[in-house]
């Protein structure tokens, strides 16, 4: 949750919490160019015929991307770790966004959520993030470990 200090919205507020830009303009063009890729692989995601609206889904991407690389972080930080527990971590992950969702539940989530469906919150972040891909030994390339990623922080 710490990350939404500093996702779409929360940037835009100050150590005080009054609303203005205070980062430089190179930090913004830089925010703006890799939030877009976060934007662009959300957008690819689809419920039936309908693409996740990546830009309504942004503040919530960058936050779940974030507290994923940051717990992790902690996690390897607090002791030795194998393969295994670095495999356990990842699968954690993903079962706390375990759900079923009915289509029609699904479809209207993604026109009014500003979270992208479980699913994809779980695809999106883990793709994106190397050490996964490393921890399951995905091939370079695989949709889980793309040739290219995206970084924010």
């Amino acid at each position: 949750e710490m990350s939404h200090g500093f996702d779409d919205n929360g940037r835009q507020y100050d150590a005080r919490g009054e609303l203005h830009d205070w980062w430089d303009q190179q930090t913004v063009d830089g925010f703006k160019d890799h939030s877009g890729c976060i934007r662009d692989v959300f957008s690819k995601y689809k419920v039936g015929n309908r693409n996740v609206n990546g830009a309504l889904t942004l503040g919530e991407d960058i936050a779940d991307s974030g507290g994923l690389k940051f717990s992790f972080a902690a996690f390897l930080a607090s002791g030795e770790r194998t393969s295994r527990d670095k495999r356990v971590f990842f699968t954690a992950f993903a079962q706390s966004w375990c759900q079923v969702s009915r289509r029609k539940s699904a479809l209207n989530s993604i026109l009014t959520d500003t979270h992208a469906p479980a699913k994809f919150r779980v695809l999106g972040a883990l793709s994106q993030f190397a050490p996964f891909a490393e921890a399951f030994q995905c091939p370079a390339g695989a949709p889980m470990a793309p040739a290219s990623r995206c970084r924010l922080w």
